[in-house]
């Protein structure tokens, strides 16, 4: 009589899971996959081959391939690193190639104003309507706070008074195209008569901005020019505005509200219709606004051309920011205590402690106003500050200048008059 194969039990099983565990335990620890975890989060060069040159230095491992593939090396166009073990990709790592930008670092306080394009919704209300009664038509029609009002039955709408001469218009209702979360939306709205007269629909709308910040840089060849390095939000919804137009002038530094541990500091200025003019704004994007200089108006700032670091240069150490905390654009020492990995913009790219003994008293590190500061290293403009730390104001963030470069368009710009 033939006996039974006794079936693979537990044991059995355990002891696989042991093996496959162990298994995958060495090829993290493996000399391959410790190499992968050390990739930096983009590689940047300016010509294919000192790409490859960097890639031949950082790769040593044993069975571990990588090949590069740049489209184009003329406008800092992404390409692709990729890494092979036994001919299997493993990762993937964009690779930028181009040339270096020269730029020149500004660190001038800078008055700040934008009209939006299309009015911002900032909030809905009610009120009473010719019969008493209490009504909120842009409520009751979905319209929302942040929503932003481009058209009213098809014409564009740029202030509060376009809208509320649209809606004196419409007494039998109006269809508004609302641009909410980068869609456009349509909603019909009936406007009421108010007992204090008029049509009204119950919206507040704000249709321009102004505030104080600072000049990051200019492209001497191309007069595109940076500052703040993060976006303009609206104080009441958080959102980000749109740009219909705008401008930048020089601001008169007055004074300074030194920033404490839980109570961010701030840079107190004025502008006004006289104040020198030093461009248009046309974008405001995540990591700042972007305009052109007007012709002429580099003779208003000083300063001499440097390089931008690309991402993967900038270190942890010394280095300085330009900034106007006494009036005039000054160079402070400072450390850059952290960098991140970045593979594509960010606001918060690299964070800095400001180590100069006379900013810290005056200003007690980092405040409001003096985002867009430039922060220099080796030689090189490295990044721009962002943000300050609330618990400490000697700390901060800042977003790389190779990115704001990039988003300035680069040799796409045209000169402006």
């Amino acid at each position: 009589m033939k006996r039974k194969r006794a079936a693979r039990g537990p044991y059995h099983l355990r002891i696989l899971a042991i093996l496959f565990a162990f298994s995958v335990f060495a090829l993290n620890y493996s000399p391959p996959a410790a190499e992968l975890r050390e990739l930096p989060g983009a590689y940047y060069a300016v010509s294919r081959e000192e790409l490859v040159s960097k890639l031949g230095a950082s790769f040593t491992a044993r069975g571990l391939a990588v090949t590069a593939d740049v489209s184009g090396d003329e406008k800092l166009a992404p390409g692709t690193v990729s890494c092979r073990l036994w001919g299997v990709v493993l990762k993937r790592v964009p690779a930028y190639v181009g040339e270096r930008a020269t730029v020149v670092p500004g660190g001038q306080a800078v008055g700040i104003s934008i009209h939006t394009d299309g009015v911002l919704v900032v909030g809905t209300a009610a009120f009473k309507n010719a019969g008493g009664r209490s009504v909120s038509p842009a409520a009751d029609a979905g319209i929302k706070p942040g929503d932003v009002i481009l058209l009213v039955n098809g014409e564009a709408v740029s202030s509060s008074q376009e809208l509320a001469s649209a809606m004196d218009g419409s007494p039998l209702g109006a269809e508004l195209t609302v641009l909410r979360d980068g869609e456009k939306r349509t909603f019909a709205v009936t406007p009421e008569e108010s007992a204090e007269g008029g049509l009204r629909i119950g919206a507040w709308v704000r249709d321009s901005t102004v505030g104080i910040g600072t000049l990051s840089f200019y492209d001497p060849e191309t007069d595109a020019l940076a500052a703040l390095g993060h976006a303009v939000l609206d104080a009441d919804t958080g959102s980000l505005l749109t740009v219909r137009d705008g401008e930048l002038v020089i601001a008169n530094v007055l004074g300074v509200t030194k920033g404490r541990q839980g109570s961010p500091g701030e840079l107190h200025g004025n502008f006004g219709s006289g104040s020198p003019k030093l461009g248009r704004v046309t974008e405001n994007t995540g990591l700042g606004i972007f305009g052109m200089m007007y012709e002429g108006a580099e003779e208003l700032l000083s300063g001499a051309a440097v390089m931008t670091a690309f991402p993967d240069e900038v270190h942890t150490g010394p280095a300085v920011i330009v900034t106007s905390a006494f009036g005039e654009p000054e160079e402070y020492s400072c450390r850059i205590i952290k960098t991140g990995r970045q593979n594509e913009p960010a606001p918060k790219g690299l964070v800095i402690e400001i180590t100069d003994e006379r900013l810290i008293e005056r200003t007690g590190g980092i405040v409001q106003g003096m985002s867009g500061s430039p922060i220099l290293q080796d030689g090189m403009l490295v990044g721009v500050v962002t943000h300050v730390f609330v618990s400490d104001p000697k700390k901060g963030y800042g977003a790389y200048a190779y990115w704001m470069y990039k988003l300035t368009g680069g040799q796409t710009w045209k000169r402006t008059g």
